[in-house]
This record gives structure tokens, sequence and C-alpha cells, in this order.
């Protein structure tokens, strides 16, 4: 009971995001109706949970939705705007044989199932609830079907799904609120939008699949893998090294903005050298031209911004597009003779050496200074405040 009042008022987000010691731990589930299972909660750093939150709690902001939109807006284009036009091609090769020059036509059948195993996420420019169309969905899905349909023969997205509503999220609790800078923008798209999606989705990733054109050391946003098969690709390599007796250097990369700042151009350069083609390549053009978004912020909403660069945050399509994106980096990667493993925009590059070789600082430089002319090429742009390099050692000793 006393720990059930002490988390009163705590939000849900921040006890979720809390970092939690190894030592005395309950299951929050246990003694609250909240719906948490498994969720761990140390009771020593209870009153440093509640005291943090609590810290901006008297804390008014002034803060306006078109406050949050022009913030979103000029953040993107700041670092977009620090790179070159002149380059809009990717040094991507394939010797892929195969094409993919136009989507395929969906059955009833095919979008019934589409709809009904979607999750029944509701965004405020859907014009009934999610669970209602799903419910009512025998009524509506010739017409729906008639939509996707013509939307993958003409090749063309419509533009009434183009526009996304915002919603800015505290990334921290414990952030001062009153500052721009400590949101993160949620973007929330139309369901129908999302279920158009995915049927480009399904034949796309089907078609790279196939033609074993995705990064295999990719594990974000891919069907068997997750964080952990990430974390234990290195882990591992790590751990022989250091069986091998050998050290190891492991440089973490983190990009800023990186979904945002996607040339368009270079993005269709690389679908092209894909395969991708005709109808097709026109309809993900058609996807990525001419977006824009607006921020609801406490029940007030902001002028519509338009979007020159980026895949769709919150969509189905962009962490794919994503990924083909950033292909042609592991080339650059491993032509240093560093490993590598990725998730989502998060790289790992590590490789492993005898203690004593002289080369490898060398190395290292080399390797990112190449990766840096890649970012600069593709217009991305590294966090240098986020990004670490870590030297494991052969053998721990305290100079290490």
């Amino acid at each position: 009971v006393l720990v059930s009042r002490s988390l009163a008022g705590v939000p849900v987000s921040f006890i979720r995001g809390h970092s939690i010691p190894d030592s005395c731990h309950f299951t929050l589930d246990s003694i609250s109706h909240i719906p948490l299972p498994g969720l761990l909660i140390n009771c020593n750093h209870l009153s440093l949970i509640t005291s943090s939150v609590s810290h901006f709690k008297g804390c008014t902001s002034t803060l306006t939705a078109d406050d949050f939109a022009v913030f979103f807006t000029n953040k993107t284009r700041t670092i977009s705007d620090q790179f070159s036009t002149a380059q809009t091609e990717d040094n991507f090769k394939t010797t892929n044989a195969h094409s993919l020059s136009s989507f395929s036509p969906l059955s009833e059948t095919d979008v019934s199932k589409l709809i009904l195993s979607s999750h029944p996420t509701t965004c405020p420019l859907d014009p009934i609830p999610t669970h209602l169309l799903q419910a009512i969905s025998s009524s509506v899905i010739p017409s729906l079907t008639h939509i996707i349909n013509s939307s993958l023969h003409s090749g063309t997205f419509p533009s009434a799904f183009k526009q996304a509503r915002v919603s800015p999220l505290l990334k921290k609790p414990s952030l001062n609120p009153a500052l721009l800078e400590n949101y993160r923008p949620v973007s929330l798209l139309p369901f129908i939008a999302k279920t158009l999606e995915r049927a480009v989705f399904n034949q796309l990733s089907m078609f790279l699949v196939q033609n074993n054109l995705l990064d295999r050391n990719q594990s974000g946003f891919k069907s068997g893998h997750s964080t952990e098969t990430a974390l234990l690709s290195v882990t591992e390599a790590l751990r022989l090294a250091r069986t091998a007796s050998k050290s190891s250097v492991l440089i973490l990369l983190d990009l800023s903005a990186a979904f945002d700042t996607v040339n368009h151009q270079i993005l269709l350069s690389t679908l092209r050298k894909m395969g991708i083609s005709g109808t097709a390549l026109q309809w993900l053009n058609s996807y990525l031209s001419d977006r824009s978004f607006m921020v609801s912020w406490r029940g007030e909403v902001s002028k519509s911004q338009q979007l020159a660069t980026g895949v769709p945050q919150g969509s189905v399509l962009g962490p794919l597009l994503f990924s083909i994106y950033m292909t042609s980096l592991g080339s650059v990667i491993q032509k240093h003779g560093f490993s590598y493993h990725c998730y989502a925009d998060d790289t790992q590059l590590y490789f492993s050496f005898q203690p004593d070789d002289p080369t490898v600082v060398a190395r290292i430089s080399a390797c990112l200074s190449d990766i840096s002319s890649w970012m600069n090429d593709h217009h991305l742009q590294l966090n240098l405040t986020v990004t670490v390099l870590l030297v494991v050692p052969a053998n721990p000793s305290f100079h290490h």
C-alpha cells in the first residue's frame, strides 16, 4: 500500500524508462492495477524517481503548437542545408538481374486481411475510429480495395494521405518542459494510408528479400530480428576476440534526426539501382513527395509545415526505406577490415587486433574519415556528443 501511494502521480512513461539497478526489485503488477507485467521497480530509488519527476512540476510552459511546428521544421532544415545539393547519386552497386516495375493489385480478401490484422490505432485525421472501421469492414472493403488498387495502378499516393499529425513528447520526465529541444515529435498517420503502405510493404520487402538486397547486418525492422540479435552479434564477436587474446575497438555511431534528413533523390537512385522501376518507382516517388505535418498541442493545432526531406515518421514503409538508404554504408566499413552491425540508424562497428599492433589508430582514423564522407554524401549528420569509441583490451588491467 505504501509503495502504491508513493507511485501515485508518477507518469507511467517515466517508470518505463527509468534505469534500474540489480538489487531490491519487485514487480509493479503485483501491487498495482497498472498493466505493466514484469516491470521492475527499485525500492531504494523510489524517492529519487518521484523527486526527479516533481522537479519541474511547478514549471508553466508557454509553448504553442506553432512553436513546436517551426522548431521541428527548422531542426531538420538546419541539418539538410549543410550539405551540397550536387550529390544526388548513391554509389551502391548491385548485380541484381531482376526488377520490380509495378505492384500487383489486391483482392478484397487481401485488403480485408490487412484491415483486420492491423492494430486498431486511431489518428486525429481518421474520419472514424479504427476499431469501428474494422467492425464494419465488410461494408467498406470493396471501396477500400478500389482506392488501393487505383493508387498502385496509377503510381500515385493520394495527397489526402500525405499529412501527419504530430504530438510533442518530452524525452525524459526529468527534463525542463519549457524547452523545445527537450521534446521529440511523435507522428500519427491515417489508418487507411498505413493500410495502403502495408500493401506496398509486403510486395517491396518480398522482392528485396528474394533478391538478397537488404543488409544482412541490419537487425532493425526485420522479421526474426531485434535489438537482441544486434547485441548478441557484437558481444559474441568481442568475447571471441578476447578468448583469442586479441584486443578490440568498438565504435557506436549515432545520427541526428536521421529519418528526417533522408535525401529523396539519393533514395530513389538507390531504389532504381536495386531494380525498382516503372510505376512502382513512380509510386514511391509520389509517396515521398509533397508531405506535410501539423502539431497538436494542448488542444490547439499548428499551421501546416511542408517536408522536403526524410521518410515519414510513424509510417509502415519509412523504416524499410531507411534501411535501403543505409545499405551502401556497409561496404565503406568493411573496406577497412571492420565488422559492423546496425539497428535502425544506430551502427556499431568493431575490429580486433593484436595488442601490439601499431596500425590501429591509423585504421580507425581512415575508416571514420570515409564514414564521414559517406554521411556527408548522403546528407546525414553524425551526432558526435553521443558517438562513442570503446577499447576492449585483451587482458584487463588497472590501466585500462
